[in-house]
């Protein structure tokens, strides 16, 4: 009992010790202190649960300082955990502007999570998937109807499952496990093969995202939104997705 309350206490003082972080974070940003907001920031995201909100005024005070890419990379974990963060997706826009990089175009994925939050989502395929059960299972109780219950309770499993998988595969947590920014200052190249002196195939500028596929020692290998695949160097390249 003694243990359990102590851990309870410790809880508590964690959670105020972070919620303390990050108002002295937003009072230093007010003061126009934007150096040490964001270490504040960047402090309580390194002790708590991901904010969207904490990783929006992070590229906020980040974009401050000049640090466009930075700021980017932050607008684009906030709309990770909230895809639906309308202030977040405005500020990724106007950053991406600064740095001269194009929007990513909208993809089915993008349209749908812009539109449905994916916990409604999933709980709607959930509840319908196990109405389905339920209906499947009472065609054998009573005998009569029996042919119609099973197909009605197997259509509803299945489509069940579909708005799971869409969920599933729409989940930005999924979807862009192996997607990473590249913040290097100056940029970096996509070459066609794993060496300094290889062919260029095309510039990769700060802010710019790519899809991680493989990795040989310090290079990756990856694809450019436009579909373009070669290798570039591991160096000032940081995935969207924190690692954990």
């Amino acid at each position: 009992m003694k243990s359990s309350l102590l851990a309870v206490l410790f809880f508590l003082l964690g959670t105020q010790a972070r919620a303390d972080l990050v108002a002295d974070a937003r009072a230093r940003f007010r003061d126009g202190e934007f150096e040490q907001a964001a270490k504040l920031f960047e402090q309580s995201l390194e002790k708590s649960t991901p904010s969207a909100t904490v990783f929006y005024e992070l590229g906020r005070t980040l974009n401050k300082t000049g640090q466009e890419a930075r700021a980017a990379l932050n607008f684009r974990r906030a709309l990770i955990l909230d895809p639906q963060f309308t202030p977040a997706r405005s500020a990724l826009q106007e950053a991406n502007v600064a740095l001269g990089i194009p929007m990513m175009k909208q993809n089915w994925r993008t349209q749908v999570i812009e539109r449905i939050p994916l916990d409604a989502l999933a709980l709607a395929g959930a509840v319908i998937f196990w109405a389905g059960s339920f209906v499947g299972l009472a065609a054998f109780f009573p005998p009569a109807f029996r042919r119609g219950r099973l197909v009605a309770g197997f259509l509803l499993v299945l489509f069940g499952l579909s708005i799971l998988s869409v969920a599933w595969l729409c989940d930005p947590r999924i979807s862009l496990a192996n997607t990473a920014i590249v913040l290097t200052t100056g940029g970096s190249s996509l070459r066609s093969s794993p060496a300094d002196q290889s062919e260029k195939i095309a510039p990769l500028p700060q802010g710019t995202v790519i899809d991680i596929l493989s990795q040989r020692g310090r290079w990756f290998y990856g694809q450019l939104p436009g579909g373009a695949k070669g290798w570039f160097l591991t160096e000032g390249i940081v995935p969207l997705i924190p690692p954990a």
